[in-house]
Formats: C-alpha cells, sequence, structure tokens
C-alpha cells in the first residue's frame, strides 16, 4: 500500500524535477491515515552524506524504519520510471547510492529488512529500470547501452552484497568471525597457512591488509608461486617483493625451496642479509633439483655474512645442493638444534670441526654428503636426539650422544661406535653385502639396548649353511623388522640365528624376497622333512614371541622351513600372517587371472604344511 500511494503523485509530475521525497510516518493499528511532513534539514554526517536522505534514525523503532523504508523505495521507483529525458542520469546513480548505504548499514547494524521484502524490491527496481529502457527506443534515440550495463551491474552487485550480509551478519553472526580475536592469536593462526595464502588474507579488509607481514614464518616454495616449469626471474621479484615488504620486521624463519640455478647465488646473499637483519632463527635454503645428475655447481653457503649474534640465534639450517667451507677459528652454532644436509659437499675435517662446536644439537640429517673420510666428532652431543646418514661416503662414524634414541644408517657396512648411548630405542639399518652373521656381531655389539631394529640386507648365502656358534644377543629387543632380499632362497640356518640372538622378542615382521622364485615354489601339499640340520638349537627359544608377519612369501623350501620352525618353537604365538605381496619390491600382475591362480597355490601349500603343527590358540591369516 506504501509503494502506490507513494508512487501516484510521482506519475503527475513525470516531466518536472522531482522534490526531495517526503518523510511518511506509519499509521498506528486501526487506523487508515497516512499523513506526510516535510524532513527537518539534515543534523548528522550521515544523513547529509545521502541526498535522497535514506540514512535512517538509530532511535527510531523498528515497526517504524521499515514502513519509511518501504515508502523510500517506492519514491525511487518513480523517479526511474517517470522521469524526464535530462532527469534519469543523475536519478538512478543517486537512487543507487542510497540504497547501497541503506542496504549496508542495515546489514551490519540492524535485522529490520527481511530477505523477502528486499528480494521483491530488487527486483521492483528491476522491472522499472527494464519498462524504461524498453519504452524509450521505440519513441526516441535511447539510452546508451554501456551506461545502462554499468548501472545494472553495481544493481546486482548491490543485491548480492546485501545476501551475503544477510547470510552472516542476519544471523547473529558476525560479518567478520575473527574481528574479536587478538592481534597475537590472528598472527597465529596465520602462520599454519602457507605464505601465498596468508597474503590473500590482506582482501578480507583493512584490518587484515598488512596483518600478514607480522607472521613468524616466510615460505617461499617454487612450484606453489610458478609452477612446474619454475621461472627464475619470477621467482627471484616475488621474493624480493614480499622481503622488501618486510623490512625492519622480525621473523622466526626463512625457507627458499627453488631448483638451483646461477642466477640466485647474488639474491640468495641478499636473503641471508635479511636473515641477520630480521634475526631469523629457522633456515631452509632447499635447492637440490629434481634431476642433480651430472650438475656440479652448488652453492656456498656464506658463513662471511653471518655476525656473532646471527650465528648465536639460528636454532635450524636446512641446506642441500650446497658447499659448507666454514672459515678458519669459526665457532660453530651454540644454540643450533637442527641440521639438515643433502647433496652437500663437505669435508669430513670441516663437518667434524662444526659439529665439535654445536653442543646444543638435538637433531642431525646427513643424507647423499660423500665426505670419503670417516666422521670423528671430538666434542660430546648430550642433546642429541636423532642421528640420520644414508648414502654417504663414509668410512667410520664415531660420536658420543649419551641420549640417543633414534639411529638411521643406510649404505656399506661401516664400524660405528655412538658411545654410551644407552637410551636408544630405535635402530634402522641397512647394510649392503653382508652375511647374517656379520651383522648380527656388529648390530648387536652397538645395539645393545635397542627395543625396536630395522635390518634391511641383502646377500648370497653361504655354501655350506650352518647355525652361528656364538651369536650375540640383543636382551632389550622386543619388535624385529627382517627386510632380506635372497638370490637362490632363504638361508634359514643364519636367519635362525639371527632370531636367537633377541631371546625377549615379541613382535617378528619378516620381508623375505628371492630373486629365482620360480623353481622354487610347492604347488602340491606334501609332508615337508627338512634339508637343514639344527642340532644344538635350544628347546623353544622363542618364549615370548606373539605376533609374525611374513610378507612376499612364494611357497619357497626355505621359507616353509622357516615357518615350521617359528610354530613349533614359539608356544605363545597368538597371530600368523602370510602375505603374498612384495614390500620392497613393487610387481604388478598383467594377468589377473594368473595371479588369482598363483595366490590360490600359494595358500594352499601354507595351509598343508601348516596343518596340525599350528596351536589352536594360533590365528591363522592369509593375505
Amino acid at each position: 500500500r506504501a509503494l502506490g500511494v507513494a508512487a501516484g503523485p510521482a506519475r503527475r509530475r513525470a516531466r518536472r524535477p522531482p522534490p526531495l521525497p517526503p518523510t511518511w510516518t506509519s499509521p498506528r493499528r486501526g487506523s487508515g491515515t497516512c499523513t506526510a511532513a516535510r524532513p527537518p534539514p539534515p543534523t548528522s554526517r550521515a544523513s547529509a552524506t545521502h541526498p535522497i536522505g535514506l540514512c535512517p534514525q538509530p532511535s527510531r523503532s523498528t515497526e517504524q524504519t521499515t514502513a519509511e523504508e518501504s515508502i523510500r523505495m517506492g519514491n525511487i521507483l518513480n523517479l526511474m520510471r517517470g522521469t524526464g529525458d535530462d532527469q534519469f542520469e543523475p536519478w538512478p546513480l543517486l537512487g543507487f547510492r542510497a540504497i547501497s548505504g541503506q542496504a549496508r548499514w542495515k546489514a551490519i547494524h540492524q535485522k529490520v529488512i527481511a530477505n523477502g521484502r528486499f528480494q521483491l524490491l530488487s527486483m521492483a527496481i528491476c522491472i522499472a529500470a527494464s519498462e524504461r529502457i524498453h519504452g524509450r527506443p521505440i519513441y526516441k534515440k535511447g539510452i546508451p547501452g554501456g551506461r545502462f550495463t554499468l548501472f545494472s551491474i553495481l544493481t546486482c552487485g548491490l543485491v548480492s552484497d546485501y545476501i551475503c550480509h544477510r547470510l552472516t551478519s542476519g544471523k547473529g553472526i558476525p560479518s567478520d568471525p575473527f574481528e574479536s580475536l587478538p592481534e597475537d592469536v590472528l598472527c597465529t593462526i596465520l602462520s599454519k597457512l602457507p605464505l601465498d595464502e596468508a597474503v590473500r588474507t590482506s582482501a578480507v579488509s583493512r584490518k587484515w591488509r598488512f596483518l600478514w607481514t607480522v607472521c613468524p614464518n616466510l615460505s617461499f616454495e617454487g612450484i606453489t608461486m610458478c609452477g612446474k616449469e619454475q621461472d627464475v626471474q619470477k621467482f627471484i621479484d616475488n621474493v624480493n617483493a614480499v622481503l622488501a615488504q618486510c623490512h625492519g620486521s622480525v621473523f622466526d624463519e626463512l625457507a627458499i625451496k627453488f631448483d638451483f640455478d646461477t642466477m640466485l647465488v647474488d639474491h640468495l646473499n641478499n636473503w641471508a642479509r635479511f636473515v641477520v637483519s630480521s634475526r631469523i632463527k629457522f633456515l631452509t635454503f632447499d635447492l637440490a633439483p629434481e634431476n642433480f645428475g651430472g650438475r656440479y655447481e652448488r652453492y656456498l653457503f656464506p658463513f662471511q655474512l653471518l655476525d656473532s649474534g646471527s650465528t648465536s640465534r639460528l636454532q635450524k639450517i636446512h641446506l642441500s645442493f650446497g658447499y659448507l667451507q666454514p672459515p678458519t677459528g669459526f665457532s660453530g652454532f651454540p644454540n643450533l638444534r637442527k641440521l639438515d644436509l643433502n647433496l652437500v659437499n663437505v669435508t669430513g675435517k670441516d663437518l667434524q670441526d662444526m659439529l665439535s662446536n654445536c653442543c646444543n644439537l638435538e637433531w642431525l640429517s646427513i643424507i647423499r654428503c660423500h665426505l670419503y673420510d670417516e666422521l670423528k666428532v671430538n666434542g660430546p652431543l648430550p642433546h642429541l636426539l636423532y642421528l640420520h646418514f644414508s648414502f654417504c661416503e663414509i668410512t667410520k662414524i664415531a660420536l658420543h650422544a649419551v641420549k640417543l634414541t633414534n639411529f638411521v644408517y643406510k649404505g656399506k657396512s661401516v664400524c660405528i661406535d655412538l658411545g654410551k648411548s644407552s637410551r636408544l630405542e630405535s635402530a634402522d639399518i641397512s647394510f649392503y653385502g653382508v652375511t647374517l652373521e656379520d651383522a648380527a656381531t656388529q648390530l648387536a655389539n652397538v645395539f645393545t639396548h635397542v627395543q625396536f631394529l630395522t635390518f634391511d640386507t641383502s646377500y648370497e648365502p653361504p655354501q655350506i649353511p650352518c647355525l652361528m656358534r656364538k651369536p650375540c644377543k640383543f636382551f632389550e629387543l622386543r619388535h624385529l623388522k627382517l627386510m632380506l632380499l635372497f638370490e637362490s632362497d632363504v638361508d634359514t640356518p643364519h636367519l635362525v640365528s639371527f632370531l636367537m640372538s633377541a631371546p625377549f622378542i615379541e613382535i617378528l615382521e619378516m620381508d623375505v624376497s628371492i630373486l629365482m622364485v620360480s623353481s622354487l615354489l610347492i604347488v602340491s601339499p606334501s609332508p615337508y622333512t627338512g634339508h637343514v640340520s639344527m642340532e644344538g638349537l635350544l628347546d623353544r627359544p622363542y618364549k615370548h614371541l606373539k605376533n609374525v608377519c611374513m610378507s612376499a612369501f612364494r611357497g619357497s623350501r626355505g621359507q616353509l622351513e622357516f615357518l615350521l620352525h617359528i610354530v613349533e618353537n614359539a608356544p605363545a604365538l597368538g597371530f600368523l600372517t602370510i602375505d603374498h605381496t612384495y614390500k620392497q619390491v613393487k610387481r604388478v600382475w598383467k594377468d589377473a587371472a594368473k595371479e588369482a591362480k598363483f595366490v590360490d597355490s600359494v595358500h594352499r601349500t601354507a595351509r598343508g604344511y601348516l596343518k596340525g603343527k599350528i596351536s589352536p590358540q594360533c590365528s591363522l591369516r592369509l593375505v
């Protein structure tokens, strides 16, 4: 009804400039009349900025404000439908401005406009504009399409903004759900995001514009910033642009992850200066390319750019594809806790001198760093907990780490001396070209207190299989994982001797792969008498063994012999799993029917040989 009352007088004054719309007072319930009065002059800055006077007074009631809004919307329709040719341009724009200010103010501060009512008014505005456009081209030249298109886009944007505000603030949820959080909490949240996503939050609001610059971590990754085809210059420009905005701020971490290129050298040195000025604690220069074969150039770590303060602040260094040449008399990194070196050229002496001055080191990983010498750390490492050497040309490892708990080594068999590491709990060892007898002797002398041992090796078993005469003991070992690759068949006597060296073992995992397996398959169940003597074996030596899992099972004689030995000498065995799949080598069957037939024959072989010998309390699982 309010729309109809307001629309009539406006049509009769179609050729005259319309006056300012009157302020309507909502009639009381039961009254059939409406009264109008001239609005008072603007008394506030808010009303002065809206030429049509659509900004509501906060002191008015909700019902009165809603009715006034409807009347004013009707007046806007009259302006858009009935104004003259010379009046069309200013009034719709002024009307849009008023509607935009009104809707945004309502969406943030009040909840008086229902979604349905506002959508109805929006459609009425579109209908009015459409009627005017459809009528103009018939009688007159018409309105330029670009101007009306812009006006339509602005109107649709208004409707979209209002609906979005209603979805957030209309249900009592603030438009910015993080508005009430302290800045340090927001920084903590942003620190969990990748840098590119943290930068995007600057578009949320003015408050968030530079919030990302106070995040403690800066991480630049080439694939994320430039895609798979990494553009060196683009990466350099992006990093320099971000660091320029962060100049003078303090950060915890700087990470550069990009395939090394000689164009990066000068910029890496500049970024190292940023490490000094921004008091960085965690530094990562991960420059190893995906295909590094045949590439001999490396990035020389800039020790000369670091002052005494920066070397004392650094707690983590990750360097890949670089050179380490510490200057003479280098005092080391006294507070360094984590050192990760990958594909780094360094001599054994330089590394030894640097590590001797890192007394607070807790985590040390050296991968594919060819020392061609022994590594002997003279100074103690009382806080070292994790030690990892993989594929390093090294002849000996000697250091004192009394709190060491995890040790990983992959490579040729070398002499290992960890001092009195009585807290060692887990060891992962991969030797190449060594027998089980030699491995058991060497490992038992070093890892006497280890509880979880993973051992990986491949070798040719001796020509005369026999039990070890005096096997060493792993008295603390509870969980043993063996990854063995045999050329012909399982060396059962040495495998049994290795297992007997752990009298308190409870869990045994085995992946026993055989290269020449085709001639060793047994496809028909038949009694197996054994072909290796087990004289000198203790009576039931595996009294604590409860769980056994054998993978890469092919039904060879050596595999069956070892399974029967375990079943007969482990009275507490509760679970036995036999898996035909490989864990070390991925082998894919081209013919699914042949695979199913093979698996069925392997399972039948295992059941046949274990029938009547496995304890009723033991659960057999065939995979």
